[in-house]
């Protein structure tokens, strides 16, 4: 059929066919277009006046999803402890995995050496109180003796020191860690640097005074170890290591932390040598 023919044969047939009625939208389109426009309850947030309350409103929901979601996080926020460069937080901690079988014939695993803690770079002890901006304490205590190894390192423009100690009669050696103890300063009076604790619910949580200052004493479960930045806005892993039974304080304008499987008694006569 030829195109003029086949045009008219579908006009005819659209003359037969019996459409429905349109309806009359024009009337609802002018009044819908006459209404006001109505303001989004966030545009009260948008004026120069109120310029930071978008970034609040937006960390208060993401808060509340948080706490509404997590019941651990609930437990953490109504239960934390300051110290002066120190934030202690109580919280659960992860359960460590189970060591796999090995198979006869296999490659033993590494045993657990300093080397593995990332504390950062060996140097000799002139080498970090020549570089750590705060006079160094070292821990005279006969049971500790002279650290096996000595490490500096960069936290958020401070600088932490560390001592480690390979077998110690009578304090156990960490699985984790390969040593009997880690002591770590650094200085508290650096605010970039907030030295951290997550404290398990089966962890011994004890506030006193070592030496003059403000201290706490931890005991039972191992807890992770871990820095916070920005006065606390923000949180930086730093290879972390579980620890055993650990105490920690202020001292001088530094934060001391002794990590070893020893009583509270034994460890507060190693903290009285850090003088």
């Amino acid at each position: 059929m030829a195109d003029g023919r086949l045009a008219a044969a579908l006009a005819d047939l659209g003359g037969r066919i019996a459409w429905p009625p349109a309806p009359d939208v024009r009337a609802r389109v002018i009044a819908r277009i006459a209404e006001p426009p109505q303001t989004p309850w966030w545009r009260a947030f948008a004026s120069p006046r109120y310029g930071f309350a978008p970034a609040i409103v937006t960390i208060a929901f993401a808060l509340l999803a948080v706490l509404a979601f997590s019941p651990e996080a609930r437990a953490t926020a109504t239960d934390i402890l300051r110290l002066r460069g120190v934030e202690i937080f109580r919280g659960p901690v992860p359960t460590p995995s189970p060591t796999p079988s090995r198979s006869p014939g296999s490659i033993p695993s590494p045993t657990p050496s300093i080397d593995q803690l990332s504390l950062g770079q060996p140097v000799t002890l002139a080498e970090a109180r020549q570089r750590a901006g705060f006079t160094v304490v070292v821990p005279a205590d006969p049971a500790l003796g002279t650290p096996d190894a000595i490490y500096i390192r960069a936290v958020e423009g401070s600088t932490a020191v560390s001592f480690a100690y390979r077998e110690r009669a009578g304090i156990p050696v960490s699985p984790q860690a390969g040593v009997s103890a880690l002591v770590t300063e650094f200085g508290g009076h650096l605010e970039p640097a907030i030295l951290g604790k997550v404290v398990p619910q089966g962890t011994t949580l004890e506030l006193l005074t070592v030496n003059g200052g403000a201290g706490a004493w931890m005991e039972g479960q191992p807890h992770q170890v871990f820095y916070t930045s920005n006065g606390g806005a923000s949180f930086i892993t730093d290879t972390l290591r579980l620890a055993g039974n650990t105490l920690i304080w202020e001292q001088n304008g530094l934060v001391m932390r002794l990590e070893a499987q020893v009583d509270k008694a034994t460890a507060l006569r190693i903290a009285a040598s850090f003088q």
